[in-house]
């Protein structure tokens, strides 16, 4: 073949190529620059239309993992068309997971595309941290609450003196009652689990008012029957507190009470216990002491009145009074 035969030929080739991939004649063909995850590529087209000009290139995608930008409706006003692969991410809440496919760059970004508020909760990882291919997001629901609870303030008791009242007897002067007031507490929630409960405010609403009972301490003498007996007097206390004596009624070690073994139940008698010289007035409603000698046994407070306590047993007086 000669060079004028050569040089025809090669005119020829250059026409059919210029055919094929620039189009027929009078098309205005330009080039366009394919971004994908593998690279770049270029490329010669006549069309306008981002989803001919891939169409014309035999150039395919994952729908379900990939988009193009600009869209394949598009009219491809710049000459770069991007092939992007999205990440696969996992988003939980509530304990339950979501896997999409995000072409967003943060973890903000990535809530926002799928219309996830986060503010006032907590993440696992910042929003401003770059999404990657298999990332983990958990969105921890955070919820506060205000509860009011209304308490019982429990009402004291005093105890007084009171020269007037018989000795042994009680009068309450003023009933106890008790208030109450209203906790207000701020409880916090993680996923609709308590993690944290605080007291804000505390008001009362009713302020208790405290108890008072008299006690008796005047000493009341009616006179005697026969002479004054002296012998020995013991006491009995906590160990049987609360057991019923043989007048039937409970035995409380705090009032002023004694066990004789043939006064009738309810006689009063002044007992004095020599080794002090005090005395004090007790009501008889229980039997004893059944340990010879022994004339009486006094109630825990009776023997700590005339100082007998501390000894134990000694040596009284007792009167019978009318």
């Amino acid at each position: 073949m000669n060079k004028k035969s050569l040089a025809l030929s090669s005119a020829a080739l250059t026409v059919i190529l210029a055919l094929v991939f620039i189009g027929p004649p009078g098309a205005n063909p330009r080039k366009i620059t394919l971004l994908t995850e593998a690279g770049k590529m270029e490329l010669l087209s006549t069309k306008t239309v981002v989803g001919d000009i891939l169409a014309e290139a035999n150039i395919t995608w994952d729908a379900e993992y990939e988009r193009v930008l600009p869209g394949l409706e598009m009219e491809a006003q710049s000459n770069c068309i991007i092939i992007e692969r999205g990440k696969q991410v996992v988003i939980t809440e509530y304990g339950q997971e979501l896997s999409v496919i995000t072409w967003a760059d943060s973890v903000a970004g990535l809530l926002a595309e799928q219309g996830l508020s986060y503010q006032g909760d907590l993440l696992s990882c910042p929003p401003e941290q770059r999404v990657v291919d298999g990332l983990t997001v958990k969105i921890i629901r955070v919820d506060t609450q205000l509860v009011t609870e209304e308490v019982r303030i429990s009402a004291k008791t005093d105890y007084k003196s009171d020269h007037t009242l018989e000795q042994g007897k009680k009068k309450v002067k003023v009933y106890a009652r008790d208030g109450k007031k209203l906790i207000t507490y701020e409880i916090i929630y993680h996923d609709g689990i308590e993690v944290s409960k605080r007291i804000v405010s505390e008001d009362i609403v009713l302020r208790p008012v405290v108890g008072i009972i008299l006690k008796g301490t005047k000493s009341v003498s009616r006179g005697t029957t026969g002479k004054a007996v002296e012998g020995f007097a013991s006491y009995y206390g906590s160990e049987l507190h609360g057991r019923r004596t043989a007048s039937g009624v409970p035995f409380d070690m705090y009032a002023f009470t004694a066990a004789h073994k043939t006064l009738p139940f309810g006689t009063r008698v002044k007992v004095t216990y020599l080794a002090t010289g005090k005395n004090v007035v007790v009501e008889i409603n229980d039997r004893g002491p059944f340990i010879a000698g022994r004339i009486i046994d006094l109630s825990a407070a009776a023997a700590k009145a005339v100082g007998l306590y501390a000894d134990g047993v000694g040596k009284v007086r007792i009167e019978i009074l009318q």
